[in-house]
């Protein structure tokens, strides 16, 4: 699911970025949720990619995608494997303005990653905190630090360099991830400023999202005419595939997204949010690499090249940045936390 785990996890996260709690884990644990990630998330641009191209219909895809996470989690909530309170549908209109940012959000990139090839791809999707970062320093009217400012303006050179010498160009692929950018800053800033999600788990904002996009799945469906072309693009992907292979592949690209989120909090839970954030970072650059020779590859230019790796490096070091701050945010608070409980002792 395309930048899925960026908005929610499958299971209970950690709030407010504090460490997991203490326990037992070897190296072998540790190491293998760390490659289960990495793996995973590397995997899941080439699951999409390769979706779409034998399949096609995007909104389709997303269609059936968001059916299976509803259909999962009820499974698992049957099977006492997570928990959650019952539907609340005063809470469910509450949350449906930032659900419709977030399946829109999540089309438009199915749709710009279909167009494009994954490295291109990758490289303007970096550009999302960059419009967060704009948007907050217009509302605020304060700039940004200034390694922050120089990490977003290599981000900016480095997509504007590797378009220069994208030869394989395609507009609608760009206009369509540039949209998706935009859909999922807008999405984070108003989560931060209405405070929508609080008080709502993260397996419970992932249900919450894919039930109350089905409807608007539909309509986008029957008004885009996927849905005379699905028994087509069925039998067009069936012959080049086989049946058998088809049925894994919508299986795989439908629970993704869940297996990622999964991984991600598992990853955390056996090392650190350090080791995940650093282990997001090597799957982008491993991402993008391969990119370079799978599914469609990429037309080697110079400019192109290099344009992606200085974006690269500014997206990672802005990455670094911001765990930086939030690590030093975290000790204020504990810090802060712990002088307040020594006055009320004293």
């Amino acid at each position: 699911m395309a930048n899925h785990a960026e908005t929610v996890a499958l299971l209970p996260s950690q709030g407010g970025g504090k460490a997991p709690p203490t326990r037992h884990v070897s190296a072998g644990q540790a190491l293998g949720s760390a490659f289960l990630y990495g793996a995973a998330a590397v995997s899941m641009n080439f699951v999409n990619k390769l979706t779409l191209q034998v399949f096609g219909l995007a909104n389709t895809l997303l269609f059936f995608q968001m059916t299976a996470v509803v259909l999962s989690i009820v499974l698992l909530k049957a099977l006492k494997i997570v928990t959650f309170t019952a539907v609340n549908w005063q809470r469910a209109w509450g949350l449906a303005p930032v659900t419709l940012l977030y399946v829109s959000n999540v089309a438009f990139a199915l749709m710009g990653l279909q167009n494009l090839n994954i490295p291109m791809y990758n490289t303007l999707k970096r550009l999302t905190p960059v419009i967060v970062l704009i948007t907050k320093a217009v509302q605020t009217k304060k700039a940004p630090p200034q390694d922050i400012a120089a990490s977003v303006i290599l981000v900016v050179a480095g997509c504007v360099v590797a378009g220069i010498g994208d030869f394989s160009f395609d507009l609608k692929g760009y206009v369509f991830a540039l949209l998706s950018c935009l859909l999922q800053a807008t999405y984070l800033i108003l989560v931060e400023q209405s405070g929508a999600e609080k008080g709502v788990g993260t397996t419970e904002l992932l249900y919450y999202n894919a039930l109350l996009s089905l409807p608007f799945l539909i309509v986008v469906v029957l008004a885009t005419d996927e849905a005379s072309q699905v028994a087509p693009a069925m039998i067009t992907a069936e012959m080049q595939m086989g049946v058998i292979p088809l049925i894994f592949l919508f299986l795989v690209f439908s629970l993704f997204g869940m297996l990622l989120n999964w991984s991600m909090f598992l990853c955390t839970m056996c090392n650190s949010a350090l080791t995940t954030t650093i282990v997001g970072v090597l799957k982008g650059a491993v991402a993008t690499l391969l990119g370079f020779f799978l599914l469609g590859g990429v037309e080697f230019h110079l400019l192109n090249v290099t344009g992606i790796l200085i974006n690269t490096v500014g997206g990672t070091w802005y990455t670094v940045i911001k765990y930086q701050q939030r690590q030093r945010r975290i000790a204020r608070e504990a810090s802060a936390a712990l002088s307040q409980g020594v006055r009320m002792q004293a």
